[in-house]
């Protein structure tokens, strides 16, 4: 298995993992396909994270580890990309767990889509004991979804340990962009996206993704928000024939803009923090705190939040545990 090439590989940078990597790990090694290799780059951890790796690579030749000094998360991203062989990459954190079929049904599904650039799938909330706390079933499941997105010049935006994608174009397009954090995620998907291939949601729960209370910070919500603005406004203008702007040209542009539409960003953007804080509310059992900020986020864009009813989040009871 170590010298042959795999149908996909798993990319997992870590950092400081020990305690949820495990579980991890051994998600991986219970898939149900078995012809894939998962190349960890560990980002300079400090912790027993990198016992805990080399553990995982003597007993199964399939993991492949990378080690390298603390760079951040683009770095750690194309350094996996740089190590992997497969022609598919599956994305994965050192927190998240992967159901026994996901790679199975994942490449099952790409197959039976030619041409796509990649494709995402419905996934659990998880909280920090592996309690179920909802489903999330995102969109768009087909090419004409897809193109509803692009006619009314909306960002997609897709949930990143989920996704699978083809590594030759990620390294055609030059991978992660450091200068794209904290949405190098969603810049590299925009150019993908920007190459006429289409990415698509597998309706399928094929994934557990845990919601760590403490990493959601309004900070790096808003500037999340204003680089997922920044990176669509430009894959738009792509599609139009417009020119480009740097990301100095957009912020100027930003703030010419007449104040209503000013105050429309700054709206769009405290209801994505308040939607992040209504997703760590319920993680740490706080329904009271957790109802407000979803009305408050509802009632900054009510469109949006109608629209994340219609097809968001599936509750499931708080005392049933990971898979």
């Amino acid at each position: 298995m170590a010298d042959s090439v795999p149908r996909v590989s798993i990319v997992m940078p870590v950092f400081n993992e020990a305690a949820l990597l495990p579980a991890t790990l051994d998600s991986v090694r219970r898939q149900s396909l078995t012809d894939f290799e998962c190349v960890v780059v560990d980002d300079g951890s400090t912790d027993a994270t990198p016992q805990i790796l080399a553990e995982y690579a003597a007993q199964d030749a399939r993991f492949r580890i990378v080690t390298q000094p603390n760079g951040g998360i683009s770095n750690a991203l194309n350094a996996g990309l740089a190590a992997a062989r497969g022609d598919w990459i599956a994305r994965l954190d050192g927190d998240d767990l992967m159901l026994p079929n996901r790679l199975e049904r994942q490449l099952a599904f790409a197959a039976a889509e030619p041409g796509l650039a990649g494709c995402g799938c419905d996934y659990d909330i998880i909280d920090m004991a592996g309690r179920r706390r909802g489903t999330r079933h995102p969109l768009p499941h087909s090419r004409e979804e897809l193109e509803k997105f692009f006619e009314a010049g909306e960002p997609l935006s897709f949930t990143h340990p989920t996704m699978l994608f083809r590594r030759d174009l990620a390294l055609r397009l030059g991978g992660y962009r450091h200068e794209c954090e904290p949405a190098e995620d969603v810049d590299l998907f925009a150019r993908m996206l920007a190459t006429g291939a289409p990415i698509l949601i597998q309706p399928e729960t094929l994934m557990q993704y845990r919601i760590r209370p403490g990493s959601i910070s309004g900070r790096n919500a808003g500037q999340q928000f204003q680089m997922v603005r920044f990176v669509y406004h430009n894959f738009y203008a792509r599609r139009a024939g417009r020119a480009e702007l740097s990301q100095a040209e957009f912020a100027a542009l930003q703030r010419q803009l007449p104040l209503s539409a000013r105050l429309s960003a700054s709206a769009q953007a405290l209801s994505d923090r308040l939607y992040r804080q209504y997703s760590a509310s319920l993680m740490t059992d706080r329904p009271v705190r957790a109802g407000l900020c979803l009305a408050a986020a509802a009632a900054l864009r009510p469109g949006k939040a109608l629209k994340r009813f219609l097809r968001g989040l599936t509750p499931r009871p708080a005392g049933r545990g990971a898979i």
